[in-house]
C-alpha cells in the first residue's frame, strides 16, 4: 500500500484490504472528510474478470463500433501496451476486423457474433514488479429492422421432381427476407393443393422454421416437408411453399411424378457396351497377347547382353531315328536339325545347342548335357512318336536332367513341341505329361501354300514368344564366341588324338 497524493495505491490489492477507508483534506481555514467502502473480490482460476465488476454496458447497432477501457490514463506509462480480450480468448489486431488506438478497440462490420465480453488489461510496473490492471464491458446488439423487402423465393421455383412409390422424399422451401434481425410479423408454410396441410397427417409433415444469416447480414429462413411413403395420390397433388410479411408474399410449387423406366434404360445403354467393350478388349487382348509381346520387344528390343552367365538361350532335346537323312519336315532330325535353327539362330540370333550338331568327339555325354542344360535358358523338348529303343537312354537321360532342372530345382522354362498328329502324347512318362499339363504345346503346323518354315507364322510367333528376350547384336557376339570356342575344343581335342 503507497500514498501518492491524493490517491491510494494498492499493489497489488489483496482479500484483507477489503474494508472501509477514510481521507482528509484541510488546511489552516478547513477540513473536508471522504469516506470510501473498498472491497477485494477472488478471480476463479479461468476467470479474467468479476461479474460485480464490470463496467456500464455498451450497446450498439451493427456496423463499426468504439469500445473504450475506462479510467486506465493515469497506469499508462512509457512502452505501455494494451491487451484486449473477448470473452476472456486474445484478440488478434489484424487492422481489419479489429482496431486498437491508445485505450480505444474499434470493431470493424460488427454484427451478432460479436456480442460478448470485452476485457482490455494494461501491465503496470512499480518498483521492479509488474501489477495487472484491467477494465471489462459488455458489448450488445441492438434488433433493429435494417432492411425487410418482399419475400423472395429461392426454392421450390415451380418445379416437378421424380420419385418411386414407396419411396421416402424431403423437399425444403427456401426464402430470402431480407436483411438485419426481421421483428415484423411474417409466415411460412407448406400447403397440398392450396390447403393446409392437417397437423395430425402422419404420412405428411411440416418441419420447423428455421432462420439462418448469409452474406451482408442477408436473413433466409427454412421449411422443410416431408413425405415418408410416395402413394398415387401425391402424383396428383401441387405441393406448394408461401412465405408473407407486410411487404409482400412469394410463392413456389413442387409436382411429384412417377420415376421414369427411361433413367434405368439410360443407365442399361451406358453401362451395357462399357461391359461389352470392356469384354472385347480383354479377348482381344487375350488373342493378341503374343502379337502385342512381340511387338513391344521389337519396339523396345535392348541392345545389352544378358549378365545370367548362361550361354545357350534353348537346349534342344529331340527324339533320334534311324532315318536322319529324311527330309520330311514331320520328321524330328530334319525340324531340330535345320527348321528350328534356319528361324530362330538365323533370322532371330538366339543361340541353340542341339545334340548331334553341337556336341563335339571324344566329349563325356552325360557330363556334357548336364553342363549344356544348365547353361541355357529355355529347354526345348520336341514331341514326336516314340523313338526307337536304341535311343531311349541317350534321350531319357536328357529329359531326366531338363526335367529335374525344369521341375525340382525350377531353374529353366519348358518350351513343348508337338510335331506331329496322333494320340502318342500318353505314352510318355508322367513327368513329360505332368510339364504337358503345366505349360502345354506348341503345334507344328507347316505352311504348305507358301514357304514350309515361314518365320512370320503363329507357330513361330508362340515359340518367340516363349523364348528369353535378346537383342541381334548380342546374340551376333554370343555365336562368335561359341564358334571360336568350338574351333578351341577341335583343336585341343586334335592335339590329344596326336
Amino acid at each position: 500500500m503507497d500514498s501518492k497524493e491524493p490517491f491510494l495505491w494498492f499493489l497489488p490489492a489483496l482479500l484483507r484490504d477489503s474494508g472501509t477507508y477514510s481521507c482528509y483534506l484541510w488546511n489552516a481555514t478547513y477540513c473536508v472528510m471522504d469516506i470510501f467502502h473498498i472491497e477485494v473480490l477472488q478471480l476463479h482460476h479461468d476467470q479474467c474478470f468479476h461479474e460485480n465488476l464490470l463496467e456500464l454496458d455498451q450497446t450498439e447497432s451493427p456496423g463499426s463500433i468504439l469500445i473504450h477501457c475506462s479510467d486506465i490514463e493515469d497506469y499508462f506509462q512509457p512502452f505501455s501496451v494494451l491487451q484486449w480480450f473477448k470473452d476472456c480468448i486474445p484478440l488478434t489486431i489484424d487492422n481489419k476486423k479489429y482496431f486498437s488506438n491508445d485505450n480505444k478497440l474499434t470493431i470493424n462490420n460488427a454484427d451478432n457474433e460479436d456480442i460478448g465480453y470485452y476485457t482490455c488489461k494494461l501491465e503496470y510496473k512499480y518498483l521492479g514488479k509488474k501489477y495487472n490492471v484491467t477494465r471489462t464491458t459488455q458489448l450488445k446488439m441492438k434488433e433493429t429492422i435494417i432492411n425487410q423487402v418482399q419475400p423472395e423465393m429461392i426454392s421450390p421455383t415451380n418445379e416437378t421432381i421424380e420419385a418411386r412409390l414407396g419411396s421416402e422424399l424431403n423437399m425444403t422451401c427456401e426464402v430470402l427476407l431480407g436483411s438485419g434481425e426481421v421483428a415484423e410479423f411474417w409466415e411460412l408454410t407448406w400447403k397440398m393443393n392450396n390447403t393446409n396441410i392437417p397437423e395430425d397427417m402422419f404420412r405428411i409433415k411440416q418441419g420447423n422454421k428455421i432462420d439462418k444469416k448469409e452474406a451482408k447480414h442477408a436473413v433466409v429462413s427454412l421449411r422443410t416437408l416431408s413425405i415418408s411413403s410416395i402413394i398415387e395420390e401425391d402424383f396428383q397433388t401441387t405441393f406448394e411453399c408461401f412465405a408473407y410479411n407486410p411487404r409482400g408474399k412469394s410463392y413456389g410449387f413442387i409436382k411429384i411424378t412417377p420415376q421414369s423406366s427411361n433413367r434405368i434404360l439410360h443407365v442399361i445403354k451406358i453401362f451395357v457396351p462399357l461391359i461389352f467393350m470392356t469384354l472385347a478388349c480383354t479377348t482381344i487382348s487375350m488373342i493378341c497377347k503374343v502379337d502385342i509381346v512381340l511387338w513391344y520387344r521389337d519396339l523396345f528390343k535392348s541392345h545389352k547382353d544378358i549378365d545370367d552367365g548362361k550361354m545357350f538361350d534353348a537346349y534342344v532335346i529331340y527324339p533320334r531315328y534311324v532315318n536322319e537323312g529324311s527330309l520330311d519336315n514331320c520328321n524330328a532330325n530334319h525340324f531340330a536339325l535345320h527348321t528350328l535353327p534356319e528361324t530362330l539362330e538365323e533370322k532371330y540370333g538366339y543361340k541353340l545347342f542341339i545334340s548331334g550338331r553341337d556336341d563335339l568327339p571324344g566329349q563325356a555325354e552325360v557330363e556334357v548335357i548336364e553342363a549344356n542344360i544348365r547353361n541355357s535358358r529355355r529347354l526345348i523338348i520336341i514331341l514326336a512318336q516314340k523313338p526307337l529303343t536304341s535311343d531311349q537312354a541317350y534321350c531319357g537321360f536328357e529329359q531326366q536332367i531338363g526335367l529335374y532342372k525344369a521341375l525340382i530345382q525350377n531353374e529353366i522354362k519348358v518350351i513343348l513341341i508337338e510335331l506331329e498328329k496322333g494320340d502318342y502324347l500318353n505314352h510318355f512318362p508322367e513327368s513329360i505329361r505332368h510339364i504337358i499339363q503345366r505349360y502345354g504345346t506348341i503345334k507344328w503346323k507347316p505352311d504348305r501354300r507358301s514357304k514350309l518354315n515361314s518365320s512370320y507364322s503363329r507357330f513361330w510367333k508362340q515359340v518367340r514368344y516363349k523364348m528369353p528376350l535378346r537383342s541381334k547384336s548380342s546374340m551376333s557376339a554370343v555365336y562368335n564366341s561359341q564358334i571360336k570356342f568350338k574351333l578351341s575344343d577341335r583343336q585341343l581335342l586334335g592335339k590329344e588324338q596326336t
